[in-house]
């Protein structure tokens, strides 16, 4: 089975290929590369098609984290778009004595999305109006929800009541929302119009007066002029020299140094849950988490040698702060609350501007003939599945074969009392949420790659 599963998994053409956690964003992704565009262009028509498919993971009112290269690069680059901390907010957790909940009004984070997309839409060729049209018709005319939204939305039934006690377009106050029920969306289709118009300007007229509306009568404090603050951080993907050769990640804010610092011991042994263990304490975030579903990968290739991965989020653990903005079928992030440490004088501390840190990251490794870039949702279990999958990539020369084995290999994740729990013993075959997209370029192919556990799925021509 696990043979089949890693064949399965993996897509090759000589034109391109496209990664992602949704199969319907797969196929948009590449209908993007069939129309003449590149691997930039395939992975936002993907990225912005999964905001519509899976609205509890990512959306316009989330964070995009992203890594990636282009023909003749030396070095990946890191990609941040992660708004900082609400001008008010530091003052707002003091007057509570420092007890900010992790979802509801305050933990409103700033939305890095809309300009992480609008930029990497900059790099590729077909322009914002066309890689936004494919979502916007798909929730115009309804999504089909998925056995994975409704484990979902059942998830999160509790906070979704609490804070739309009416219902939602996701929670309807007459019951939850079965799988193959067809589900319009149209105030994400006007949403989509507006992205497609603003671009990373969306914030900034309608919209983010939507947004402010609906997190000031949830008690929190975010304003118009926070919704303009974000800028992308496009600098060289920070690197280490590992036993196997060099391995690069994304930059700070995110969990990127601390998957680069599990191998940059220098040791050529698989790096275990011990090291793991020893990283993730000095994150200094307390206890680890069990894995959310507040995220979502997309990862294109194409002929020309450029390769992106994009992990886009809510945050944790699905349907971020619990708000909807109902005018625009909109979720909003709960990166504040979650990503902050409420604590006066902290370094991680909501200062004005600041950014949270956060476990999103991307990763990159060279080969032979060129590139091979992953990432994986899951909160705090996104290095322990990261190291898990590169702990059989690092030491070979990878062929397209070898990623489908590294996928299909057995997870191991950490508990909230630090014990390792793997597939097949402690966990059931394929039983953590992992949900890898791997891309690898190469001299006269492109290939892409999707976890077999979930929904994912890897296209190409």
């Amino acid at each position: 089975m696990r043979t089949l599963l890693a064949r399965r998994s993996v897509a090759t053409g000589t034109l391109g290929a496209v990664a992602a956690g949704s199969r319907v964003a797969a196929g948009i992704g590449l209908s993007a590369l069939l129309e003449g565009g590149n691997a930039f262009d395939a992975v936002v028509a993907a990225g912005l098609a999964e905001t519509v498919a899976l609205p509890s993971k990512c959306g316009l009112a989330g964070d995009v984290v992203a890594i990636y290269t282009r023909a003749g690069d030396s070095t990946p680059t890191s990609l941040i778009a992660l708004g900082g901390a609400a001008a008010g907010l530091h003052d707002a957790a003091a007057a509570r004595g420092w007890d900010v909940p992790a979802t509801g009004g305050l933990s409103v984070g700033i939305p890095g999305a809309p300009a992480g997309y609008d930029r990497l839409g900059d790099l590729g060729r077909l322009g914002r109006p066309r890689l936004t049209a494919p979502a916007r018709a798909l929730a115009s005319r309804g999504i089909v929800w998925s056995p994975l939204s409704a484990l979902l939305a059942h998830e999160a039934r509790d906070l979704l009541a609490e804070h739309q006690p009416g219902g939602s377009v996701f929670a309807p106050a007459t019951g939850p929302i079965e799988p193959g029920a067809v589900v319009p969306l149209p105030g994400m289709a006007r949403l989509l119009d507006e992205f497609a118009e603003r671009g990373a300007q969306l914030n900034g007229g309608r919209v983010g007066e939507a947004i402010v509306r609906r997190v000031t009568a949830a008690g929190g404090c975010l304003t118009l002029e926070d919704l303009t603050t974000v800028t992308v951080d496009e600098a060289p993907a920070h690197r280490v020299d590992t036993a196997h050769g060099p391995l690069w990640a994304t930059n700070a804010p995110t969990y990127g140094r601390a998957l680069t610092e599990v191998f940059a011991d220098g040791e050529a042994s698989p790096a275990g849950p011990d090291r793991v263990r020893e990283v993730l304490a000095r994150q200094a975030r307390g206890a680890l988490a069990l894995a959310g579903e507040g995220t979502s990968t997309v990862a294109a290739v194409d002929r020309e040698g450029n390769a992106v991965v994009v992990v886009h989020s809510n945050s944790f653990p699905q349907f971020g702060s619990g708000l909807v903005v109902e005018d625009y079928d909109l979720v909003l992030n709960n990166r504040a609350g979650r990503g902050f440490a409420f604590e006066p004088g902290h370094p991680n501390a909501p200062v004005a501007g600041r950014r949270p840190l956060t476990t999103l990251h991307a990763w990159a490794t060279r080969h032979t003939g060129g590139w091979v870039l992953g990432a994986t949702p899951g909160g705090e279990q996104q290095v322990p599945w990261n190291v898990a999958l590169l702990n059989g990539l690092l030491p070979t020369d990878r062929t397209e074969n070898d990623l489908g084995q590294a996928l299909v290999t057995p997870r191991w994740q950490i508990g909230p009392d630090g014990t390792a729990r793997t597939e097949g013993t402690e966990l059931p075959a394929f039983g953590a949420r992992s949900s890898h997209v791997l891309v690898r370029t190469g001299t006269d192919r492109a290939t892409a790659a999707a976890d077999p556990r979930w929904d994912g799925a890897a296209v190409s021509a």
